[in-house]
């Protein structure tokens, strides 16, 4: 058993050095590949007349939102494909394939023509583009959340998750300042032209800072390629059945506080208020900017009260009861008010988000983890990527752009805390190697 008054100081240095390269390398990875569609959801409201041309302009959103789903249905089949070799030949080349495989999918999308220069082929292009997408974020997120808690100390497995899941935070921030960027180089109608190409590029930048130090890690985990299963992912629903449907819908009540509330902020108060692009950004940014730091901090409270499974569940009830003032808050359009809804969801989204990848590790074998992991996740946020686009379309039918998002988010937490009901119990003390 792992003692309660254990600190940082117990660990060897070298593993603990190691573990910090490897969470800082996932956490940029992650920031990355973040960025790559939080910049997606961040031109939505300039670029979707671009690509869906509509005598409604709510109607040419709701179609390119819909883009969005399609590439998150492309992450269960990477997720499949990408963590069968991540369980058979090893983490790290496959973790660095999908990172590369994302990139490039991202940077693309600057260079896409619209409708207007090559009619319905642009359209088709931008649904590849972003299943390309899709397919290598499964293995990158995967990768990273189970080569983290393959490498970090004992005790200390939710620090370092916290670490590595506050890229998503990062990727915000990127997407913040990709946008600032492209304001500053192509204001006013330019974006429309130039602008939003300009943001895609920028990932160029945060790719290669992601890569480089991904080169420099390696892995604690002695990986032995003849005690591989042939098949993982069969090996993972005839095992872990049960524990695929929770980790599922867990993915599914934290991705729509995520892509329903956080990602979608940028879309949300531009359509339905009035605060300019700037204080928009400034929103997005000090939401993020909390998740972020306390993200670690959420994962290393999960270490000391050594009960990850009461600790998610828990967090499901906070946000069902803060769903309506929250929403309201950021409906208001007083930027004050935008921002203190921002601060309580960037600690809300981050105390959950943060433990969840070193409860799934703990609670699966090595030789199908990755498949696992990646799998269970991918499913759980493909699902919750409908939250953009039910938000919108709720509000829409509602006339309501408080309740629409207020009851896909309760719904959706409701969901995560019954799934959670049914997880198994806290194996904090395993051995993941």
């Amino acid at each position: 058993m792992i003692e309660k008054n254990i600190t940082f100081k117990s660990y060897k240095n070298e593993d603990f050095t190691n573990a910090l390269k490897i969470s800082v390398s996932a956490n940029l990875g992650w920031g990355f590949e973040l960025f790559d569609l939080v910049v997606y959801l961040y031109v939505t409201t300039t670029i979707a007349p671009l690509f869906f041309p509509s005598s409604s302009y709510i109607a040419s959103v709701l179609l390119f939102l819909g883009t969005l789903v399609l590439g998150y249905f492309a992450r269960p089949i990477g997720a499949v494909f990408l963590g069968h070799f991540g369980d058979k030949i090893g983490r790290k080349s496959i973790w660095l394939v999908s990172l590369l495989g994302m990139g490039i999918a991202t940077v693309s999308m600057g260079f896409l023509p619209t409708y207007a220069q090559v009619g319905v082929l642009a359209t088709v292009l931008l649904i590849a583009l972003r299943m390309s997408q899709g397919f290598f974020l499964a293995g990158e997120w995967g990768g990273g959340q189970t080569i983290v808690n393959e490498n970090s100390p004992q005790g200390l497995r939710g620090f370092f998750s916290g670490i590595q899941q506050g890229g998503a935070a990062l990727g915000l921030i990127f997407a913040v300042i990709a946008n600032e960027i492209a304001l500053y180089i192509a204001p006013g109608a330019a974006f429309s032209t130039i602008g939003w190409r300009i943001m895609f590029w920028f990932g160029a930048i945060p790719l290669a800072i992601a890569i480089l130090t991904r080169y420099k890690i390696r892995e604690r985990i002695v990986f032995n390629a003849e005690k591989t299963v042939k098949f993982p992912i069969v090996d993972v629903f005839k095992k872990y059945y049960k524990f695929v449907i929770v980790g599922t819908l867990l993915l599914l009540g934290n991705g729509i506080i995520y892509y329903g509330e956080i990602a979608y902020m940028p879309t949300y108060l531009g359509l339905y208020t009035k605060l300019s692009a700037a204080s928009i950004d400034l929103a997005v940014l000090v939401t993020n900017l909390v998740w972020l730091f306390s993200s670690p901090i959420a994962g290393y409270m999960s270490d000391r009260v050594r009960s990850r499974r009461a600790w998610i569940s828990s967090i499901f009830i906070v946000m069902i009861i803060l769903a309506y003032p929250v929403i309201l808050l950021l409906h208001s359009g007083y930027l004050p008010f935008v921002l203190f809804s921002g601060i309580i969801l960037g600690l809300i989204i981050s105390f959950q988000y943060a433990v969840i990848p070193a409860f799934l590790s703990e609670n699966s074998d090595s030789s199908v983890r990755y498949s696992f992991i990646a799998f269970s996740i991918n499913l759980g946020v493909a699902l919750s990527s409908f939250g953009p686009f039910l938000g919108t379309y709720l509000s829409t039918v509602m006339k309501n752009s408080v309740l629409g998002i207020v009851i896909l988010v309760i719904a959706s937490s409701l969901a995560g805390f019954i799934a959670m009901m049914f997880s198994p119990r806290d194996n904090i003390d395993a051995e993941l190697n």
